[in-house]
């Protein structure tokens, strides 16, 4: 490891630099002897705040070389393809197996399910690439997988470094991967009950079914019971017995998943699961969460009952466990303070570094040009079907002709709502499954298009020409669910957080590096309010840029 002394101009470390053919700026070599002297002083938590056009990456990877032994972590697979397409010569990928081909003309998510009662797929693309990462000394994966694989089912071991991207959304990422859902189909086609059967027959209100907790453990302790059921009977048939050579599984696999012993795998994995939502419920630490009404009695069945814990302190101190010393990394903080205490972090073993963005304030204005409050509603009507707010984006795009550009929305619907209502200008959805794919098209294609939706605010990079003017139609407030509302009720400046969080992170897609431009338009009067109130949580990098209309 290099010398972790707080110097400036100690240069040992160089001969770990890891963006190969580019020499580290002034402004890293001061961010990395910072990293390493806080390291020497015995820090477990390390935060770098660091703006757009700092090289944080570059920084990440440098600190991860130094000590052979490390996990890096992104929140998107994209992400991780960037950070392979920069250093790829010294990480190694690893990803769900859902992302790799199966050379046996099944699929690999299968594997995931069955421990073969014969020989592993030795030379499974999944496995070769496991075996890489638990071998490699710097592994590049995402959250998702680290959670699964590190604490959900622990196969990987914990490392001397973990370095967390856009660490920002920790908090928020655990409580999307610690809940746990009921699906209506898969249980109605495997158990022949409907989850949803009391709002059927009217017996229960939505409200009133979300608060029943005795119904939904109730629930879950039949599952288990039917489970239990079958894997008895499975059991105890000795003529169900099947001995497959791995000759017969390649000729045909889609025979080999029919087999019981993989049935009886299957239902012990969903004893476990409904188990651990009734315990979760039977001690009051899981919120229910439900879909529309309408779509449930529209008799949709592709919709799930929902189930959130009330905190993820636990499952996020698990995660952090996989590394004894923890780098997070963010260009949006807003405090210190906060992000210790939600994430249970002990700001005294914390050492904090912030680092402002290089970019010229005159190359990224952000114009406040108010066309009404967005948020609530008047007469039943949601206040963003505003026709004020579709003749001002018509003029902001009439400005920006011939240019490409971004507007961000707080849900689909509204950006279907937009479209509808613009149709004479080339706009282009991105959101679902289709999310990486229509993202590649937008970036590869000529065309002057305007990319709209609600999850392009962080974790994509428009560089250049690919984003010359952004527009937030409407504050991103968090959508309200049940989880949302006990976190906001619990701690009100936790929701606004939330909501500053997203609107930074939004202003920072358009501009990537110092000789690059974009304007931004804010046209939602609720940001005046959330900016008044919250203007603690606010960086410099940001209020710095606010204007009036242009």
């Amino acid at each position: 490891m290099a010398n972790n002394e707080n110097n400036n101009s100690n240069l040992d470390w160089m001969v770990y630099w890891s963006f190969k053919g580019h020499n580290p700026r002034n402004s890293q070599i001061k961010l990395i002897n910072q990293i390493n002297h806080a390291i020497g002083e015995g820090y477990k938590n390390i935060i770098l705040e660091a703006g757009t056009g700092t090289g944080k990456s570059a920084i990440a990877t440098t600190i991860a070389n130094m000590y052979d032994d490390s996990y890096i972590l992104t929140m998107t697979k994209q992400l991780q393809e960037q950070y392979l397409d920069d250093f790829g010569d010294m990480l190694v990928e690893i990803k769900g197996r859902g992302n790799y081909e199966c050379n046996y003309k099944g699929h690999c998510d299968f594997c995931i399910k069955v421990e073969y009662n014969l020989r592993r797929c030795a030379d499974c693309d999944y496995n070769i690439a496991f075996k890489k990462a638990q071998e490699a000394e710097n592994v590049i994966t995402n959250y998702d997988y680290l959670y699964y694989a590190g604490v959900a089912n622990p196969l990987l071991d914990s490392r001397e470094l973990l370095i967390l991207d856009e660490a920002h959304n920790l908090e928020r990422k655990m409580l999307m991967l610690s809940s746990s859902e009921l699906n209506r189909e898969y249980i109605s086609t495997k158990f022949g009950i409907d989850i949803f059967e009391p709002l059927m027959h009217r017996t229960k209100s939505i409200n009133g079914l979300k608060k029943n907790s005795k119904y939904w453990t109730q629930l879950c302790d039949d599952l288990v019971k039917e489970c239990k059921k079958r894997i008895k009977k499975i059991e105890g048939d000795a003529n169900k017995s099947v001995q497959v050579t791995l000759d017969e599984f390649e000729n045909d696999p889609s025979k080999y998943s029919n087999f019981d012993y993989i049935e009886k795998q299957n239902l012990e994995q969903d004893m476990k699961s409904f188990a651990a939502i009734s315990l979760g419920l039977s001690h009051d630490e899981l919120i229910i969460d439900l879909p529309e009404r309408k779509s449930i009695l529209d008799n949709q069945m592709d919709i799930s009952a929902e189930f959130k814990p009330f905190s993820v302190v636990d499952d996020t101190q698990k995660l952090l466990g996989m590394g004894n010393i923890r780098i997070f990394l963010t260009g949006t903080l807003g405090s210190k303070e906060k992000f210790c205490e939600w994430n249970n972090i002990n700001p005294e073993e914390t050492y904090y570094i912030y680092e402002k963005s290089p970019f010229d304030v005159e190359n990224r204005p952000i114009f406040v040009d108010f066309v009404g409050r967005m948020s609530g509603f008047r007469r039943g009507i949601p206040n963003w079907k505003n026709k004020r707010a579709i003749d001002k984006i018509k003029e902001i795009l009439d400005n920006h002709k011939g240019q490409k550009g971004v507007i961000h929305t707080s849900s689909n619907q509204q950006a279907f709502w937009i479209i509808d209502n613009l149709k004479e200008y080339n706009l282009m959805f991105v959101g679902g499954s289709d999310r990486n794919r229509i993202l590649k098209e937008f970036t590869e294609s000529s065309d002057n298009i305007i990319l709209i939706g609600a999850s392009i605010k962080d974790g994509v990079d428009f560089k250049g020409d690919l984003c010359r003017f952004q527009i937030v139609f409407k504050v991103p407030y968090p959508q309200l669910n049940e989880q949302v509302k006990y976190r906001r009720d619990l701690d009100p400046k936790w929701f606004y957080y939330q909501t500053v969080m997203a609107l930074m992170q939004a202003y920072g897609r358009g501009i990537r590096d110092v000789d690059d431009w974009c304007d931004m338009y804010i046209i939602d009067s609720s940001f005046k309010q959330l900016f008044d109130y919250n203007r603690g949580f606010f960086n410099e990098y940001f209020t710095e840029a606010i204007q009036k209309k242009k």
